[in-house]
């Protein structure tokens, strides 16, 4: 039987949701976070380490290798840490990369702290918390090539960027040597450096306030070595704050490699040790502008020796002209110092020196100012103590202090020593003739109104004043070696024929004395007259045509005391510029026994004055270049002659002389009785130029006394100029 059909019902079956491309897009996202952070926690590093090396590689053309031992980034933190980073020139080079510096760098560890990620992905000013480098180990076989085309540091910048500006910048515990292996050019055994606010960029650039593109500059430095021309430089310590404007090097030494030397070089020898030098003031922004301003530059204790070129080199000023362009100091002190100077005919040495120039300005301008003297506006100069040369190599020259100051117009010297450096007897055989041998020592030299520009540019003697206290000048001759050849200089004429100026308005000795020693040939002791208490003045010394005329000549008054015994006093006056050295000389002499005189007439004369007594001699004398002459007048009484051997004794034929002698050609008595005229005198004697002005003045005096006691005036010519 057939089953009935039945109708088809159609079930409802749930319809499978559909994945939409949302769903993937968001499952891709997820993964790429996943992705990325995984790249950032364990790619990252190894990734920027690689590009780092790479960059560096590339742009340099494979002149420089970079390698960082391990580096760290912290994006949320934004610090990058760098540690164990080296940097080492490769050996082969292309024509492009020879010049740049071969150098080898190893940092222990840089870290970059706040690193303004936003700013570097818009390409804007970059801004950097700090930058801090420890442990840095820098060497230079050789400096790079600069020049005027190299584009500034800014502009320079990765990524394209238009600045960085980093918050602190910091070095610490570096090492820098400059120089081959085995051989360095200079070198820092320990440095360490702090910059505050430091922007690299165009608008740092023109700030003028900045240092090196830095608000503030702090650095130290520890055992610096530098190899100058012929020298070593050496400073324990190094420290330059911006803030305080301040710079100071402890323990500097300037060694020459070759030994100081007596005589000159062919370049100049310093050495110098140096205990501290200080800097204040200093405008450290205005170096990069080749301008250097600072208020002081002290110099303590320090200790210089120089050994002069055989070249004179270019002035200070020129030395330093392609560095700066313009130099301004307020002041300029040294404090304690001792210098010494060798290759120069006076050698001159100070201790304890103390000295303070003020508005130094080194410019060509000031170095031929009438208004500065060695770049300074003035100086102000102490020393305690020195010596030097004079006519070396027989006599040197010392004293006790020493103060000098232009603006006050003063020299004061005090504790002078001028002596010989040998005996007489050396001294005639080095010169080969008889040579003046003479001490001088003076308490005190005071200068005022002195010239101090005239005298350090041209040697020229220009003052108000000079006075001398308590001088004692002690001279030794020796008659026995030929005479000295050449013309004598001590003559008023050869003031006129100076090379340089003089003009002192009034030259002052006081409490002085001088003591004569000459031995003759005849005798081996010498004869000796003293002059004690002696007081000089003298008016217009000066060989200025200005000043100095036959209508206003030099004069001059002396006192003092003969042998202890007579009061003299003689007058003189000169025209310094008559070519014939025209002079006058008056003075007198006062009582005393003749017998003063034996110490000198015996040893050298063979004369001694048995009895006699002056009264009172005056003289009036004229001399010049060719003679003297002029008239005595000497009053004395019982005059007696002894003639004596060499031996210093009466013998028989002496006897004879002596008879003769005061019975023919004395006069005992001047006048020969109370009431008489008093015979003068006449004082002739020619002049020999080889000897100085005194001679000639003491020829004539014996000339006149010889005459005016009888002995006829040819034979008192001859016996004066036997003298």
């Amino acid at each position: 039987m057939s089953q009935p059909a039945t109708d088809s019902v159609a079930i409802p079956v749930a319809a499978t949701p559909r994945r939409g491309w949302g769903w993937w897009a968001g499952a891709v996202g997820l993964l790429l976070v996943l992705v990325a952070a995984v790249f950032l926690l364990f790619g990252l590093d190894p990734w920027l380490r690689q590009t780092l090396e790479k960059q560096v590689r590339t742009a340099s053309k494979g002149r420089y290798e970079l390698r960082i031992g391990a580096l760290e980034t912290h994006l949320w933190a934004r610090t990058v840490t760098a540690r164990a980073v080296q940097l080492r020139t490769q050996p082969t080079a292309t024509a492009d990369t020879a010049q740049l510096p071969d150098l080898r760098l190893a940092v222990g560890e840089i870290q970059v702290s706040g690193v303004g990620l936003l700013a570097l992905v818009r390409r804007e000013v970059l801004p950097v918390d700090s930058l801090v480098l420890d442990s840095v180990r820098l060497r230079l076989a050789r400096l790079p090539a600069t020049t005027d085309t190299a584009r500034p540091l800014y502009e320079q910048l990765p990524l394209g960027l238009p600045g960085v500006r980093l918050g602190v910048v910091a070095v610490r515990r570096a090492q820098l040597r400059y120089g081959t292996v085995q051989r360095a050019v200079a070198q820092l055994s320990q440095a360490s450096l702090h910059a505050t606010d430091l922007e690299l960029s165009a608008a740092a650039a023109a700030d003028t306030t900045r240092i090196a593109y830095a608000r503030t500059l702090t650095a130290t430095a520890r055992g610096l070595l530098a190899r100058v021309p012929g020298h070593v430089v050496r400073v324990g310590q190094l420290h330059l704050a911006s803030a305080s404007q301040q710079v100071q090097l402890d323990s500097v030494r300037l060694l020459p490699l070759r030994s100081i030397s007596s005589q000159r070089t062919p370049d100049a020898r310093v050495a110098l040790w140096l205990p501290r030098l200080q800097l204040a003031g200093l405008a450290a922004a205005a170096l990069a502008r080749g301008r250097f301003r600072a208020d002081s530059l002290v110099l303590e204790a320090p200790q210089l020796a120089v050994t002069l070129p055989a070249v004179a080199p270019p002035p200070p000023h020129q030395l330093l002209a392609p560095y700066f362009r313009d130099i301004q100091l307020g002041q300029f002190r040294v404090t304690k110092g001792q210098v010494r100077v060798l290759g120069e005919d006076h050698r001159p040495e100070l201790r304890q020196v103390t000295l303070v120039g003020t508005d130094i300005r080194p410019t060509a301008a000031t170095y031929s100012s009438a208004q500065y003297l060695y770049y300074a506006r003035a100086w102000q100069l102490r020393a305690g103590g020195g010596r030097l040369q004079v006519g070396a190599p027989y006599y040197r020259a010392t004293f006790g202090s020493l103060q000098a100051d232009t603006r006050a117009h003063q020299l004061t010297i005090t504790s002078i020593a001028v002596s010989p450096t040998m005996s007489v007897e050396a001294m005639a055989r080095r010169k080969g003739h008889q040579a003046a041998h003479v001490t001088v020592r003076a308490d005190r030299l005071a200068v005022q109104g002195l010239d101090l520009f005239a005298l350090a540019r041209h040697g020229s003697l220009l003052a108000s004043t000079i006075a001398l206290g308590r001088v004692r000048v002690v001279t030794t001759s020796d008659g026995r070696p030929p005479i000295n050849p050449n013309r004598s200089v001590v003559t008023p004429e050869a003031i006129g024929r100076l090379p340089v100026r003089v003009d002192v308005r009034r030259v002052r000795l006081q409490n002085g004395e001088v003591r004569m020693s000459y031995r003759a040939p005849r005798s081996a002791q010498p004869g000796v007259l003293a002059i004690r208490q002696l007081r000089v003045t003298l008016r217009n010394v000066s060989n200025d045509p200005r000043r100095m005329s036959a209508a206003r000549p030099l004069t001059g008054e002396a006192t003092g005391v003969l042998q202890g015994r007579s009061f003299a006093r003689v007058a003189v006056r000169a025209n310094l510029l008559d070519a014939q050295g025209r002079h006058t000389l008056a003075g007198s002499f006062g009582a005393t026994p003749l017998a003063i005189l034996n110490p000198m007439v015996v040893p050298t004369r063979g004369i001694r004055f048995r009895s006699g007594d002056i009264g009172a001699i005056r003289f009036q004398l004229q001399l010049n270049r060719q003679q003297a002459q002029g008239t005595m007048w000497a009053s004395y009484t019982n005059l007696k002659l002894d003639l004596l051997n060499r031996q210093g004794r009466r013998d028989a034929l002496r006897r004879v002389g002596t008879t003769l002698v005061n019975g023919l050609f004395l006069r005992d008595n001047n006048p020969r009785q109370a009431g008489q005229e008093l015979r003068s005198g006449r004082m002739t004697s020619a002049r020999e130029l080889r000897f100085s002005v005194f001679s000639l003045w003491r020829q004539g005096l014996v000339s006149g006394l010889l005459n005016s006691a009888g002995v006829p005036a040819p034979l008192a010519k001859k016996l004066s100029e036997g003298e």
